[in-house]
């Protein structure tokens, strides 16, 4: 089914009333850690106690990045002019003068850290608590292995949440990667919308695995297995693919693809991917060869979202013709609309 031609619909604006993951929880230690997310600067630092705060990344004396300067204990020091600042943003000591200047204070934002990432709020102060931060559980949890990269693309978020929703392009752009059951017609595609939410599934017929997962499987080359795909836009920052297969016993292999969307500029974003496993997860091999892998095609998919980005920027928004595999997308595209309305 194809549909007729509309305006293409990726938005200029960025959805700041959401839970963004910025970094690995393990990269925000020892020193100040410098990030950008909905057009602002922030310094992520953990206090003696291992608490994370997120400040903007600017002194309120003059316009020198918080990150480069020092850790003070619980106190982050500029290194221009030496004013401290709490984790709550409030200047508390300056180096020339006993008295704090009025005033001298910096934006203090929430943040969390779950599932192995830095999570952080920088819309209404008062929303956070309303969003809840999507569970991950297979990023750190017993039982799966993990392997993954984090990118700068200059792509905005919403073309990146779109490309990730069509599962049938990976064959396009990685024809070595993708299961033989996406060369062939796929079935039918069910689309779940909630609010602020949208699920599809796909239950594809049994089919040959791709050689590489076979091998980590142990399976004989060739033999048929069912396979079901579903995908969920959990909120601006999270799209998550499970791509699971069944054995004739019964017995179910799973992976899960995770995108964390963090937009930067209305035209770029931080990408954080992570491909999890629930097989093979002692094998030092396999995760080696994932890693590899999975680079090399998130790559090749980030590399495709900088061309269309380009053409955008260059041409403007056009026409744009859509078919049944897009459903999930123009959902997606539907609810981003609606949030950056509020």
């Amino acid at each position: 089914m194809t549909s007729a031609r509309s305006s293409r619909g990726v938005s200029a604006a960025m959805p700041v009333n959401s839970w963004y993951a910025v970094a690995p929880a393990a990269s925000v230690s020892p020193g100040p850690v410098p990030v950008r997310a909905v057009g602002r600067p922030v310094v992520l630092f953990r206090r003696s106690d291992g608490t994370l705060a997120a400040l903007e990344d600017r002194c309120a004396h003059r316009a020198f990045p918080l990150s480069a300067g020092r850790l003070d204990g619980d106190l982050i020091t500029c290194g221009l002019c030496g004013f401290s600042y709490d984790a709550a943003g409030t200047c508390v000591r300056v180096p020339t003068q006993p008295r704090v200047p009025f005033g001298a204070t910096v934006p203090a934002f929430a943040a969390r850290e779950s599932d192995g990432l830095i999570w952080i709020w920088l819309g209404e102060p008062g929303r956070a608590g309303l969003h809840r931060i999507p569970d991950l559980p297979w990023l750190t949890g017993r039982g799966w292995a993990t392997v993954g990269g984090d990118e700068h693309v200059d792509a905005g978020f919403l073309l990146l949440h779109e490309n990730f929703a069509d599962v049938t392009q990976v064959p396009f752009v990685a024809p070595d990667l993708a299961p033989a059951v996406l060369g062939t017609q796929p079935p039918p595609l069910l689309v779940t919308v909630s609010e602020t939410t949208v699920a599809l599934r796909r239950e594809y017929p049994p089919a040959p695995l791709p050689s590489w997962q076979a091998e980590m499987l142990g399976r004989p080359a060739g033999e048929p297995l069912a396979h079901v795909q579903e995908g969920f836009f959990l909120s601006p920052a999270v799209w998550v693919d499970y791509w699971d297969v069944r054995s004739p016993v019964g017995e179910w292999f799973r992976l899960r693809f995770t995108h964390l969307i963090t937009p930067v500029t209305p035209a770029s974003s931080t990408v954080l991917w992570r491909v999890s496993r629930d097989f093979a997860v002692t094998d030092a091999a396999a995760t080696g060869r994932l890693a590899a892998m999975f680079s090399q095609y998130y790559g090749r998919v980030l590399a495709a979202m900088r061309a269309a980005q380009q053409v955008l920027d260059t041409d403007g928004p056009g026409a744009e013709v859509n078919v049944s595999a897009d459903v999930a997308a123009l959902k997606v595209r539907e609810i981003v609309h609606e949030m950056l309305a509020i």
